[in-house]
């Protein structure tokens, strides 16, 4: 490979990888190219050279993350034993968290790309996240067959899970400012692991005149 070819892959790489903190940061409609060129410490003409549009870099930098789990998240997983029950369980979930806290543009842009419908989020719905959400739906399915998830749609199940992970990172910021307890430590993100699980496997309560 030339050097003038790895010095043009560089480039293109840390224009994603600043695009993808732009988006995440400040939404589609406002990121601006020149801001991802600032962030990338390249012309803007390089940045059109590379991707031409806002959206065409808007898409590179999803499928950039979504490269990114796939490659990753296997390696979060190694060591964990399908077959350890309530040990494998809190793994897999463990490592969830720690995915999240190593690409929280991903939580991000998600989040973002959700709350505004239309012609992206189809895209990303198509390209991506319907096999993502139809994946964790049958890694919830598998886990119910193990008795480690009481029953219920998994999809449902999906997203209770994947909440109740996430919304603690989310304001974690806050919650140290108002109250100086970090959510984001190892120690606070273990107790809260802890208490979720506790709460996720404790038998049903019976109802009143049961």
């Amino acid at each position: 490979m030339t050097t003038r070819v790895q010095k043009r892959d560089r480039s293109r790489l840390r224009i994603l990888a600043a695009a993808i903190e732009v988006f995440a940061e400040l939404g589609f409609d406002a990121a601006s190219m020149g801001l991802i060129a600032r962030r990338s410490d390249v012309k803007k003409a390089l940045v059109q050279y590379h991707f031409e549009t806002k959206d065409k870099l808007w898409r590179a930098s999803v499928g950039e993350l979504f490269e990114q789990l796939n490659a990753s998240f296997p390696a979060y997983l190694q060591g964990i034993d399908p077959a350890d029950g309530d040990n494998y369980l809190r793994g897999v979930l463990r490592q969830m968290i720690r995915f999240a806290q190593d690409h929280p543009a991903w939580v991000g842009i998600m989040f973002r790309e959700s709350a505004t419908p239309g012609p992206r989020l189809d895209w990303l719905v198509d390209n991506y996240l319907r096999r993502h959400m139809d994946e964790g739906s049958g890694f919830i399915s598998q886990a119910q067959t193990q008795g480690l998830i009481p029953e219920g749609p998994p999809l449902h199940w999906l997203h209770l899970i994947s909440g109740a992970l996430l919304y603690p990172l989310l304001i974690a910021p806050l919650t140290l400012r108002a109250t100086d307890t970090d959510l984001s430590d190892e120690h606070n993100l273990d107790l809260l692991l802890t208490l979720f699980l506790r709460l996720l496997q404790s038998p049903a309560r019976p109802r009143a005149g049961d």
